[in-house]
């Protein structure tokens, strides 16, 4: 659930409340903001981007697809001419303090969130309040994990290729997409935000939807309804899709989590093999509709 901040004034020596308000935006930050604790350009006259171009040149805006460019360059945003500060706040007491600026990387979780949020409010897969309850941002992870204000892609990210900005992090799911079976996420054919939204918690794991839903968007063939259902839901002791396959990539076929027999002998316990063709259950022509059936309780023919 999102913190709640209560603006408070400064109030004499020794006892500081900090309340600043981005008057271009009317951002309330923090006040559990550390950082902002030394802030003093919150009263600052603004002072223009191309002021701050003249020292920061190596910000200068390359290409439409930077925060510069795109405010700088549209007359109706309200940060017009002033693109700058309206993420670093007002540049007047600044002139090489830094105390005069604000640095959006050393703010909190929470400062960076409500930096970001007062234009961001819902952008693509962005809604502040399944932001709260994210595994990213449980984690410690701001925007600037990912996003850089900076960055000269359509999406700011850090790294230009999503799939790249992703395995910065998970580094293993590289790894499993490089395995015999895997989802086409190597090939290009599907992405990470296929089946995540990195900034929602809505659902288990980062999921658009949840898990067997999800599975089911694709592979509508196994969703039935089936009058002989394999049920593996987790009532019934499974966990979905997810008990007999893996999600990202196998070397065991259909990204199985086990080679053959063995996988169904994690629950079929009787079914030993000396009583049984030495084959998979679903391949010896016996168990052929294993996700489920119309026509018998055993998922035969």
């Amino acid at each position: 659930m999102a913190k709640k901040y209560i603006p408070l004034i400064t109030m004499g020596v020794g006892i500081t409340f900090l309340v600043l308000f981005n008057i271009m935006a009317g951002a309330v930050w923090s006040s559990e903001d550390e950082y902002m604790d030394s802030y003093i350009g919150a009263d600052a006259d603004k002072v223009g981007s191309e002021t701050c171009l003249m020292c920061h040149s190596n910000q200068n805006p390359g290409n439409l697809f930077t925060h510069v460019a795109l405010l700088d360059n549209d007359p109706g945003n309200e940060n017009y001419g002033f693109s700058c500060e309206g993420c670093h706040g007002p540049g007047g007491k600044h002139m090489g303090v830094p105390q005069g600026i604000i640095n959006p990387a050393k703010l909190s979780v929470d400062g960076i969130t409500d930096l970001c949020t007062k234009c961001h409010t819902t952008l693509m897969s962005y809604d502040k309040e399944k932001w709260f309850l994210s595994e990213h941002y449980n984690s410690d992870l701001g925007c600037l994990e990912c996003h850089g204000g900076h960055s000269e892609n359509d999406a700011f990210l850090q790294y230009d290729d999503v799939q790249e900005q992703c395995y910065s992090c998970h580094a293993e799911k590289r790894a499993q997409f490089s395995m015999r079976s895997r989802h086409p996420v190597s090939e290009e054919q599907m992405g990470c935000v296929n089946c995540h939204n990195p900034h929602s918690g809505e659902f288990d794991n980062q999921l658009v939807m949840e898990q067997n839903d999800l599975c089911y968007s694709c592979h509508t063939d196994k969703q039935g309804p089936f009058i002989f259902d394999h049920n593996l839901s987790m009532s019934a002791g499974g966990d979905g899709c997810l008990t007999c396959h893996e999600v990202h990539g196998s070397n065991n076929d259909n990204l199985l989590r086990l080679p053959g027999r063995r996988l169904c002998l994690q629950c079929h316990t009787d079914r030993t093999p000396d009583v049984h063709f030495n084959a998979t259950c679903w391949t010896a022509g016996c168990h052929t509709n294993i996700h489920g059936s119309n026509a018998h309780a055993l998922f035969l023919q």
